[in-house]
C-alpha cells in the first residue's frame, strides 16, 4: 500500500466502515471501471474512489464510484470535500437517496454518486490540485489519500 500519499485517517470509529481487503478481484473491478472512462482518484484502507467530470443535459457533474467492503445507504445524501492545505472544495450529492449495489460473489459494494459542479469547479480536476478527499455519509467520515500519477 506504499502508493498512498499519506497515512489514512478515519475521523469516526472504524466499526462504521469495514476494512477492504484488496484481492485480484479489485484489479478486475478497477479495469472494468477504467473501461468506461472513470479513473481511480483516491484510496483508503476502507475503499477506493473513482471519478470523472461529465456533461449531462447541458450540466456538468462529477461522477463518482466508491468500491468498498461496506454497504452504504442514506436518505440524507453525502458530502465530498476535496482539500489541499487551506484550499477546499465541498460538494453535496445531487440526490439524497444513496444506496450501494453489493456483490456477494466478490464481497464488494459499488456506490455511484453524482455531484453537480460548475465550470470553474470542473477546472480543478484537470490537474493534480488536491491531496485529500473527505467522504461524509450519515455523520460518518472517511479520509481518502489522492493518488499521484
Amino acid at each position: 500500500m506504499g502508493f498512498f500519499k499519506k497515512m489514512d485517517k478515519v475521523f469516526t470509529s472504524s466499526e462504521t466502515f469495514n476494512l477492504m481487503e484488496r484481492t485480484e478481484v479489485d484489479i478486475q473491478i478497477e479495469e472494468n471501471i477504467k473501461n468506461v472512462g472513470i479513473n481511480k482518484f483516491a484510496a483508503s484502507k476502507y475503499g477506493d474512489l473513482y471519478l470523472r467530470v461529465n456533461e449531462l443535459g447541458g450540466f456538468l457533474i462529477l461522477e463518482t464510484i466508491m468500491v468498498s467492503a461496506t454497504d452504504l445507504k442514506s436518505k440524507k445524501g453525502t458530502i465530498l470535500t476535496f482539500s489541499n492545505g487551506s484550499e477546499k472544495l465541498k460538494l453535496e450529492s445531487d440526490e439524497n437517496k444513496i444506496e450501494s449495489d453489493f456483490s456477494n460473489s466478490v464481497q464488494k459494494s459499488i456506490t455511484k454518486i453524482d455531484y453537480n459542479i460548475s465550470v470553474e469547479e470542473a477546472e480543478n480536476f484537470k490537474e493534480e490540485k488536491y491531496n485529500e478527499v473527505r467522504f461524509e455519509i450519515n455523520g460518518n467520515e472517511i479520509l481518502f489519500s489522492v493518488l499521484t500519477s
